[in-house]
């Protein structure tokens, strides 16, 4: 069983670096389920993901 705290602690920090990531206390996270905190987890390192796939385009093409 995942800690409820640490995942909401996760989401906390990858919103901080998301700029696509629509802001939100953590207090508002405790309100949801593990399931929905799992979810939302999951959809910003998705986000994160393909940020970084951007980002190393961006790079290739700027050290042509």
């Amino acid at each position: 069983m995942v800690d409820k705290n640490e995942l909401i602690t996760e989401i906390a920090k990858l919103m901080e670096s998301d700029p696509s990531a629509t802001p939100m206390e953590p207090t508002v996270l405790e309100f949801l389920s593990e399931e929905d905190l799992i979810s939302v987890l999951k959809n910003l390192y998705k986000s994160k993901e393909t940020r970084s796939e951007q980002n190393e385009e961006w790079f290739q093409e700027l050290c042509k």
